[in-house]
C-alpha cells in the first residue's frame, strides 16, 4: 500500500541545518552558563523554541527566562543560525522529484519557526510543499502529535495514508502520535536514539531507493 502523502520534518530531514541550530544554541546557551553538546540539542530537535529553552533551564537548574529575555536570547541565536548557508542533504532533491512525479502531497512539518523555514528554504523550492506547519502554527509542539494532525487535516488526508520523514525521537513520537506511520534517518542520532520509527534509514539516498522500490510498510503506526 503506497501513501498518499509525506509529510517531512524540516531540519535534518530536508536540509542539512541542524549542525548549524546546535552550534547556534550552544553559543547563546553558553552565554548564561549553559554548557552543552550538539546531542543534547539533537535529542530536543522537534520542540518549539520555548519548549527547549524552558526544558534546558530548567534541567541545569536556572530560572526559566521571561517574556522578554526568552526573546532577546532567541534574536540572539537566530543572528548566529542566519549566518550560515544551508543545502539541501544529498538525494533530498530526488525524493522530492519522486513524490512530485508519483502525485503524491508532500507537507512540511517542523518545531521552527517561520524566519527559520523561509532561510533555508528558498520560495521556489518550497512551494513544492501542499502545506507547511511551523511553531507558530499550533498550540502544542512534538511530541504532541498536534502538528502531525494540523498537516493531515490541511491535506485532507486520512493518517493511514500518510508517511512522516523524521530524524528524532520528538518527532518520531509526534507522527506516531497521529497514527502516521514513520520512518527515521541517521542524519543526526544513531539509530538506537530511533528505535519508535517503523523503519530506519542510514542516510537519504538509501530512503530514495526504497521509496522507489515501492515497499512501503503502511498502516503501522499505533
Amino acid at each position: 500500500m503506497k501513501p498518499r502523502a509525506i509529510l517531512f520534518d524540516m531540519d535534518g530531514v530536508v536540509v542539512d541545518s541542524m549542525r548549524f541550530h546546535a552550534s547556534a544554541w550552544m553559543q547563546v546557551l553558553g552565554e548564561y552558563g549553559i554548557a552543552m553538546e550538539d546531542i543534547d540539542i539533537y535529542l530536543r530537535e522537534g520542540m518549539s523554541g520555548r519548549q527547549s529553552v524552558e526544558d534546558i533551564f530548567r534541567e541545569y537548574g536556572r530560572p526559566v527566562p521571561d517574556e522578554a529575555r526568552f526573546n532577546e536570547l532567541v534574536a540572539r541565536k537566530h543572528a548566529i543560525f542566519e549566518r550560515n548557508r544551508i543545502t539541501l542533504f544529498p538525494c533530498m532533491g530526488e525524493i522530492l522529484d519522486h513524490v512530485k512525479t508519483g502525485g503524491l502531497w508532500a507537507a512540511l512539518v517542523t518545531g521552527s519557526m517561520r524566519r527559520s523555514v523561509d532561510h533555508v528554504m528558498e520560495g521556489s523550492f518550497l512551494s513544492l510543499f501542499n502545506a507547511v506547519i511551523t511553531a507558530e502554527d499550533v498550540s502544542h509542539g512534538k511530541p504532541d502529535p498536534e502538528p502531525y494532525a494540523r498537516a493531515l487535516e490541511k491535506l485532507g488526508v486520512d493518517p493511514s495514508d500518510a508517511l512522516a520523514i523524521e530524524n528524532a525521537p520528538m518527532g518520531i513520537r509526534s507522527a506516531r502520535g497521529a497514527g502516521v506511520t514513520c520512518y527515521a534517518i541517521e542524519t543526526t542520532l544513531p539509530r538506537r536514539y530511533l528505535k519508535e520509527a517503523d523503519e530506519i534509514f542510514a542516510d537519504h539516498c538509501s530512503l530514495l531507493q526504497h521509496l522507489m522500490s515501492g515497499r512501503m510498510l503502511m498502516g503501522r503506526a499505533r
